[in-house]
């Protein structure tokens, strides 16, 4: 398994999403398609049309000038617009023609968040890549497993990790789910109900939401904020998902257990006053990266109802929490890659408390082979009484069993021995194990293509 960890940009990716510049021209495509809609069935010279679309780009806008009309205007959308209206000359007469600015900025959010989905979706398939590599590399690797931090039945490390698999891919369902409502073109004017669109309002939402790869929506209002903040709870999932594993690796990384470790050089310094200690680094970014990250689902479902047909205060909310949830998002899911790509399962550690511990995990095994002959209730009952007997005086399980009449009489000797020392007494755990890295290792696909360009 690869555990170089390539050096990406993606702080700055993540928060690229959302910079001026992005947001700009993602209100430039919205002008655009709404040209070009426009122009298509008359309601604008389609000549004008086309020049807008042309120009619908921030190469061809005098970017100081717009900084400055935004500060005097306090007015972003119209602002671009009378930028974008003036490099188009006579034909910016009808630019922005029956848009209302949210209309604008609410239709560039969905295309922005496009691009989130695919960057989210990027980083869920390296996430899963790895992660099928691990389960099936230790398909096989007995461990032991723990139900309530106690020792239980014998695992396999890839049956640990099938489980991680299993949640990410649940997360990209959800994320896939969403997106028919999600991404639908709320684009009716003022109040939503096509007023300055006149009938033609509806033709001309729908040619838009083609031209953007986008769904037409039932009813175009601007105070259906149910899909945001569904989604902002969909992206929380991620941090569920991802505080999973987190910590796992650290409760596994623990000096008692030592099962996983984080490789790091020789140089890397653990504590700054107990030289012999290495601390976990990217595990603790992570958790903390996760533990915010699902904060947000809780920060979704606080944001007010808007009155009546618009609300600044709400879209200023919602505004600000789906800027800080899909960064934190996307790279949660990046530090999540970089933690794995770094993480060494320690296969020796786990055979070692496997083989502490082997006799009573067989237990189960034991009482239901006892329960063919005995019944389970009384098998589990004197298997019970037996295990007890053996941690009190502190022998061995094995010889304790062979003392006893009723398990020597039902079993024998070399029947107990086999059952107490199996190998394979994993269960399916190879085979979910297996089965899940097959799933894992191909490329999720998303149900929403990418919005096309419009200039």
């Amino acid at each position: 398994m690869n555990r170089e960890i390539s050096v990406t940009q993606a702080d700055i990716a993540a928060e690229s999403f959302f910079s001026d510049q992005s947001k700009w021209q993602s209100w430039l495509d919205v002008e655009a398609a709404l040209a070009l809609s426009q122009g298509e069935i008359g309601m604008i010279p389609e000549k004008a049309a086309t020049k807008i679309a042309a120009q619908a780009n921030l190469a061809s806008l005098d970017i100081s000038e717009l900084r400055k009309q935004i500060s005097q205007t306090m007015a972003p959308v119209f602002a671009l617009s009378e930028c974008l209206a003036t490099v188009c000359a006579e034909n910016g007469a009808y630019v922005h023609w029956g848009a209302t600015t949210q209309n604008i900025v609410d239709t560039g959010r969905l295309i922005v968040l496009n691009r989130v989905q695919n960057k989210l979706f990027k980083n869920l398939n390296n996430v899963l890549h790895l992660l099928s590599v691990l389960a099936k590399e230790h398909a096989n690797t007995v461990m032991v497993g723990r139900t309530n931090r106690q020792n239980a039945l014998p695992i396999t490390f890839g049956f640990k990790v099938a489980g991680w698999i299993d949640e990410l891919m649940r997360v990209a369902d959800q994320l896939n789910e969403i997106e028919p409502r999600l991404f639908q073109l709320r684009f009716g004017g003022a109040v939503g109900a096509f007023h300055s669109l006149g009938t033609q309002g509806a033709q001309i939402s729908e040619l838009m939401a083609k031209k953007l790869g986008l769904h037409s929506s039932l009813v175009p209002n601007r105070t259906s904020i149910d899909p945001l903040i569904e989604y902002v709870i969909k992206l929380s999932m991620i941090g569920v998902a991802c505080s999973r594993i987190s910590d796992e690796f650290f409760l596994l990384m623990s000096e008692e257990i030592a099962e996983v470790s984080e490789a790091f050089a020789d140089n890397v310094i653990g504590s700054s006053t107990m030289p012999h200690k290495v601390n976990p680094k990217y595990v603790v970014d992570l958790s903390a990266m996760a533990m915010q990250l699902r904060t947000k689902g809780g920060a979704a479902l606080t944001v007010p109802s808007p009155s009546h047909e618009g609300d600044a205060v709400t879209n200023r909310l919602l505004t600000n929490l789906i800027e800080e949830t899909c960064p934190l998002a996307i790279n949660t899911l990046q530090k999540l890659h970089d933690t794995i790509a770094i993480i060494k399962p320690n296969t020796t550690k786990m055979r070692e408390n496997f083989e502490r511990s082997r006799e009573m995990m067989a237990t189960e095994s034991l009482m239901m082979t006892l329960a063919t002959t005995l019944g389970r209730g009384h098998a589990h009952d004197l298997v019970h009484s037996l295990v007890a007997k053996a941690k009190q005086q502190d022998i061995p399980l094995q010889k304790i069993l062979n003392e006893n009449a009723v398990v020597i009489e039902t079993l024998g000797s070399k029947a107990i021995e086999k059952i107490l020392y199996l190998d394979d007494n994993i269960g399916e755990c190879a085979v979910i194990a297996n089965h899940l890295a097959k799933l894992g290792s191909v490329s999720l696909k998303r149900h929403l293509k990418s919005a096309s360009h419009t200039q």
